[in-house]
């Protein structure tokens, strides 16, 4: 048997955003290689240096918080399995 567990929302956000696009490409198909050409081009044209500085800023700011709250959810998964066992056992009493 194998149990999968739930998918995380992020995930199904993530799926449903995916399918949202592969349906517009699908139903646009000319206009979405206009975007994917134009967008090309424009990457094309700026400087790497520009996009190496704008990459790492971003980065750099947004690095902390981010881990800041993965270190948090991790610490409320760590509580939340502590707590479990003692409930269970109070629970047979």
């Amino acid at each position: 048997m194998n149990h999968r567990p739930p998918p995380h929302p992020a995930e199904v956000s993530l799926h449903q955003a995916l399918k949202r696009i592969e349906d517009y490409v699908r139903r646009e198909p000319t206009k979405s290689a206009v975007a994917a050409l134009g967008a090309g081009l424009l990457l094309n044209l700026l400087p790497p240096r520009l996009l190496a500085g704008v990459t790492a800023g971003v980065a750099t700011r947004l690095l902390p918080p981010v881990l800041l709250g993965l270190g948090i959810l991790k610490a409320f998964e760590i509580c939340c399995e502590a707590e479990a066992p003692r409930t269970r056992s109070s629970d047979r009493n």
